[in-house]
């Protein structure tokens, strides 16, 4: 299991992927992002979350040193603010890593919104199922400090809660879609039932149906079928 070390905040994703160029050395990013994580203290405490960070949205997995030669969440970022991209990133962030997506999972079993949630009850169920039980403890910590960076978690008289899902409309579902078809799953036929699963639960949506009819010819192909509806993702 890949471990979550460090919280991140989506004001740290968007300046950075703002920073970055296709192909450019990671270690050239290391000084300026300093400014970015400026009210971080401490110089490991950067460094962690500075691997983080480019570990899910930077790095080429072919070259570790070396940005991705193609970057969509930067072309994505550079036109739009970071208030618009930030289900986006959680979105991306989660889709992107088995164990973010396994602790959401286990999250959305145990807890519902407006609930409290019990994080040592989750890195217990985490840990009794998957193992690696400080990579997974430190994994929840800061996962759900990650939710709370992104306003989807609270805490109110010390007690961890749900607070509510992320609002997404019809343009950031699409990207949604497109990434998901793209970047995520690396196919670019999708279901519309895919959309119950739990990366998608951290966020209220438009009728999906509605917005696939929408964009059809724009974004993709939506094919219905007895019992399902497709979508081919240009």
């Amino acid at each position: 299991m890949i471990g979550f070390d460090r919280p991140l905040k989506p004001r740290w994703i968007y300046e950075t992927l703002l920073l970055v160029e296709p192909g450019q050395r990671l270690s050239e990013l290391n000084n300026a992002f300093e400014e970015v994580a400026r009210e971080l203290t401490g110089k490991e405490g950067k460094r962690k979350v500075r691997t983080v960070l480019f570990r899910y949205f930077l790095r080429d997995p072919n070259n570790q040193t070396r940005a991705r030669e193609r970057l969509p969440l930067k072309e994505l970022s550079l036109e739009r603010s970071c208030e618009f991209m930030q289900p986006i990133y959680l979105f991306y962030l989660v889709g992107s890593s088995a164990t973010l997506y396994r602790i959401t999972g286990y999250l959305f079993r145990l807890y519902g919104y407006s609930k409290p949630v019990n994080p040592v009850f989750l890195q217990q169920k985490m840990a009794s199922r998957f193992g690696d039980r400080d990579v997974v403890k430190r994994s929840v910590r800061s996962f759900l400090k990650t939710l709370n960076y992104f306003g989807i978690m609270q805490t109110e008289n010390g007690m961890a809660i749900l607070k509510r899902p992320l609002p997404v409309n019809e343009e950031q579902l699409c990207i949604m879609l497109w990434l998901y078809a793209k970047e995520l799953l690396q196919s670019p036929q999708i279901s519309l039932r895919q959309l119950r699963l739990p990366l998608f639960q951290f966020f209220t949506l438009p009728d999906p149906k509605a917005v696939a009819r929408k964009y059809n010819g724009q974004y993709w192909d939506y094919q219905h079928r007895m019992r399902e509806d497709f979508l081919v993702v240009y």
